[in-house]
């Protein structure tokens, strides 16, 4: 059995991400969330504006994030994702935030689906390029 790959992004707490208490604003994780996904696809070939632009997307279905204990500006945090993808249409994404002393400070799940952008549609049969940059994320070699 092959272990998941586990795909890493590092961040700062700006001035700009927190509140007047020096606290992460609890909407910030949402987009280092999408960030660290995008740099994942990227890393296996997937530009995903490219992939926008090929008439595709992937919208988040569903969320939930469990905030443990805060972020507080000036920190480094390092995201920690493994992506779960399967023959089903739902691509699921676990997530940990991480500070300098590999704590972990929040936990995330993310889920979201490939879909047609001009009909909005799910795509069930993913295209090979797509499937194989999957196999990558999930840690795994390409189908060919």
């Amino acid at each position: 059995m092959t272990a998941k790959s586990v795909w890493k992004m590092n961040k700062i707490v700006l001035p700009q991400d927190s509140d007047h208490a020096g606290v992460m604003w609890h909407g910030n994780y949402f987009k280092w969330l999408e960030e660290s996904r995008i740099k994942a696809l990227s890393e296996v070939g997937v530009n995903y504006f490219d992939l926008t632009k090929n008439g595709f997307d992937l919208p988040l279905i569903n969320t939930s994030i469990k905030y443990i204990l805060p972020l507080y500006i000036g920190e480094k945090i390092t995201i920690e994702s493994v992506f779960n993808i399967g023959k089903s249409p739902k691509i699921n994404v676990n997530s940990k935030f991480l500070n300098e002393k590999n704590k972990i400070l929040t936990i995330s799940e993310v889920n979201l689906v490939l879909i047609n952008r001009i009909n909005f549609s799910i795509v069930r049969k993913r295209p090979d390029f797509l499937s194989n940059a999957f196999c990558k994320l999930n840690g795994y070699k390409t189908k060919r």
